[in-house]
């Protein structure tokens, strides 16, 4: 009952642009890519445009991981897409995330309904090549317990991260465009709207922040 549970919470639980790329190793350019020719597109978002954060679900992250495996094997997104809306019009809500999948000979083929089939005609195939779905799965899993320790709270700089400027300890987000948005009065549920990323205690430290720096030039004065 407790794994059924924990595996309820992992597909349920939304993920954001930023910790995408960090659990799957895609880049913006990519998922943006995929989204836009409604492949692998967010599941989970409320709307699309400016204000309407890009949320995926747990199933989205393993589908896109699976994607990108395929796509290093040297299936064409067009063929993947193929069986991805194959799948889908057999009532797979996630086919990617869901089935089994094996390459041989650069060409992709699936475990569906018990019977290995080809992307084109269904035959019986030896597989040169499984997608270790398991695996994807589990470093996902362990991606998340990391993300989940992150140090709130504190900025720190990372070489070849933005610039080198400032950002939220293991994020990409910026820390002055959080201080612009103290500055101009915005309130904690506002900035986190803008920044699903972002715990209470890295605004926290925002206000701090700019709450003793006019004692500090006060004092210098």
């Amino acid at each position: 009952m407790e794994a059924s549970t924990a595996s309820e919470e992992r597909v349920e639980r939304a993920f954001t642009w930023e910790r995408v790329r960090r659990l799957t190793g895609l880049s913006k350019r990519q998922l943006q890519y995929w989204d836009e020719r409604r492949f692998l597109r967010p599941s989970l978002s409320a709307g699309r445009g400016r204000g309407h954060p890009r949320l995926y679900s747990f199933r989205d992250l393993v589908a896109l991981r699976v994607a990108a495996e395929l796509r290093r094997q040297g299936i064409s997104l067009q063929e993947i897409r193929k069986v991805d809306r194959h799948l889908r019009a057999l009532d797979y809500s996630q086919p990617l995330a869901e089935l089994q999948f094996f390459v041989t000979d650069g060409r992709l083929y699936f475990e569906e309904a018990e019977t290995v089939r080809a992307g084109r005609r269904p035959e019986q195939i030896v597989a040169l090549y499984t997608v270790p779905i398991q695996k994807i799965v589990e470093s996902l899993e362990a991606g998340i317990v990391e993300m989940r320790h992150r140090p709130a709270g504190q900025f720190e700089r990372r070489r070849g991260t933005l610039g080198s400027k400032e950002v939220f300890a293991g994020t990409r987000i910026l820390v002055d465009s959080v201080r612009r948005m103290v500055a101009a009065g915005l309130r904690a549920d506002e900035i986190r709207a803008a920044y699903p990323d972002l715990e209470p205690a890295d605004i926290a430290a925002v206000r701090q922040e700019s709450s003793t720096r006019p004692r500090d030039h006060a004092a210098a004065g």
